[in-house]
């Protein structure tokens, strides 16, 4: 019988198994130690009302220059697309404006799907 486990790989995929449900407990180990890890620090957080303030403020500065970040680059592509569409002969005008629309379409979607 061992011999018939060891030629049909029964015993590799035993092994297997195990190893998995090895890594399911280490995954489930690291979980719970980050979950005690953020319990910890928000603990300290709402002990220290000024500490929860001022973190709540650099949070507020930093969303609003990601935000700012953002907005320059659009800005910065929309210019740059229009100095392209500008030195396009007249006959490529609406292809490549067509073009644009569909990349930059797709382009807001991706974001709009990290920022949420």
């Amino acid at each position: 019988m061992a011999i018939e486990r060891i030629l049909t790989g029964s015993v590799r995929d035993q092994l297997r198994d195990l190893m998995q449900t090895e890594d399911l407990v280490l995954e489930a180990v690291r979980d719970l130690v980050k979950d005690e890890l953020k319990s910890h620090i928000k603990n300290r957080i709402d002990d220290d009302p000024e500490l929860k303030e001022e973190l709540r403020e650099s949070l507020t500065y930093y969303f609003n220059a990601k935000a700012r970040s953002v907005y320059a680059e659009l800005k910065a592509t929309r210019a740059a697309a229009r100095l392209g569409l500008s030195i396009l002969p007249d006959d490529l005008h609406e292809e490549v404006s067509e073009a644009l629309v569909t990349l930059f379409e797709r382009e807001l979607g991706s974001v709009l799907e990290r920022a949420l």
